[in-house]
């Protein structure tokens, strides 16, 4: 959190204000931001135009001149703000631009990324397809689940297999789906994995269009919340009703992330290859 629905979120949002803007200053309240290199690693970008904002799963990326860019990753608690400050706020970065506009980086746990690369081909190749893209089908997905014997929901989070989904989204495909969180990725019937892939893709589309989800601190640059999380049937709803069934959600651990699951609308079971 934040995973694909809020970064795309924030690169709309974003777009308009800065493409054609030159970045004219780059403030690091907290220089751990950008890596070991410190501000002098971001110094290539100032000065430099910025072309088109664009988004990798769940990389903000800034596209500068040739294919050089600086990437923002907010990780757990990470926002990016055009609007006034809140009250405690722990602004890490402040990005401003020539026709006035400023962006302020925020996170309250530090473990956000905002790091100048001179070469955007490494971080764009080795990332797995894009989940809204018109080449992620569900037959790709199924020859991608097939090469690992982990459980789906680990999968799902792994960002080499499809980029951009993260806890909250990975539970609610696997519910509307019907697939317990600790399936083995390889064992899914291919029916199965049809609706998980058709899933993944309204989950997404639907949370963008609420704005992503607000549960804990993301916001939108203007500084409002998300909706998202206002349709959510099993993620973050631990102990309450399922929407569906009205059996008590549960949480587990699944490769030391957490899982929220209906073990009724969702039963472990044995499935066959």
């Amino acid at each position: 959190m934040p995973e694909l629905p809020e970064v795309e979120t924030i690169r709309r949002a974003i777009e308009p204000h800065i493409v054609g803007a030159q970045i004219t200053d780059i403030s690091l309240p907290d220089p751990s931001i950008a890596g070991p290199g410190g501000s002098e690693s971001l110094q290539p970008a100032l000065g430099a135009t910025v072309r088109a904002v664009l988004r990798r799963g769940k990389h903000l990326i800034l596209l500068l001149a040739g294919n050089s860019g600086i990437v923002l990753h907010l990780r757990m608690t990470g926002a990016l703000l055009r609007c006034e400050l809140p009250a405690g706020a722990r602004v890490r970065a402040v990005l401003t631009f020539s026709n006035g506009e400023r962006l302020a980086f925020t996170d309250q746990r530090r473990l956000g990324r905002m790091q100048y690369y001179a070469s955007l081909k490494p971080l764009l190749l080795r990332l797995g397809p894009e989940p809204l893209d018109a080449d992620f089908t569900w037959e790709s997905l199924r020859s991608a689940l097939k090469r690992h014997s982990i459980p789906v929901k680990a999968a799902l989070l792994d960002q080499n297999i499809v980029a951009g989904i993260g806890n909250m989204y990975a539970d609610e495909a696997l519910f509307l789906a019907g697939i317990n969180p600790v399936v083995s990725a390889n064992q899914i019937p291919a029916n199965e994995i049809r609706t998980l892939w058709r899933s993944i893709r309204d989950v997404l589309q639907r949370a963008i269009e609420d704005g992503g989800a607000s549960v804990s601190t993301y916001a939108k640059p203007d500084g409002n919340r998300g909706a998202a999380q206002f349709s959510f049937n099993v993620a973050h709803r631990k102990g309450q009703p399922c929407p569906r069934c009205g059996a008590q959600i549960e949480r587990i651990m699944v490769r030391k992330r957490g899982a929220c699951y209906c073990p009724c609308c969702q039963p472990k079971r044995k499935v066959d290859a």
